[in-house]
């Protein structure tokens, strides 16, 4: 299972410099999720979006666009990464507001989960969110992932959901 992933509705592919504009109005749209505004200047997006390159050729794992597989529009982020530049590995998923609700998030972790099991061999993987993130919580279940605990992470006290192989 290499990439690019295909699930039913979507593509999940490595992120390129051409993916700045979608990757930019997907951060902004979470950012007003978890703080009430968006925070991020395209000049940060174009920094995270060049680490998460730079993650992928490193590591063969990193946040991944995701399209539309009916039109190749960029909706979304998903994929697997460093948990705060620490050992453990987490999923992770942003979408634009207008895609919420879908199911899109889920198809992507699920399909990011699998990969991060089936060809990166790694024996657990784990999500966090802010505690009022009901939604991300119940993307997490639908996941198979199971209530961890509440840890310190990225600046803010967050729930922690695990999955084991």
């Amino acid at each position: 299972m290499p990439l690019p992933l295909d699930t039913e509705r979507l593509l999940l592919r490595p992120a390129t410099l051409d993916d700045l504009d979608a990757w930019h109005a997907i951060s902004r749209d979470a950012e007003e999720a978890w703080f009430g505004a968006g925070r991020s200047t395209l000049d940060d997006s174009r920094i995270k979006l060049g680490e998460h390159i730079h993650h992928q050729e490193q590591y063969g794992f990193a946040l991944w666009a995701v399209e539309l597989r009916s039109s190749g529009e960029v909706i979304g982020v998903t994929g697997l990464t460093h948990l705060d530049d620490g050992p453990e590995i987490e999923v992770g998923y942003r979408f634009l507001n207008r895609c919420w609700g879908r199911g899109y998030a889920t198809e992507a972790a699920r399909a990011s989960i699998a990969y991060g099991f089936d060809e990166l061999r790694l024996d657990r993987i784990l999500a966090v969110t802010l505690p009022k993130n009901v939604a991300s919580r119940r993307v997490m279940e639908k996941c198979g992932m199971s209530f961890v605990g509440v840890m310190q992470v990225y600046g803010f006290a967050q729930v922690k959901y695990a999955i084991a192989r």
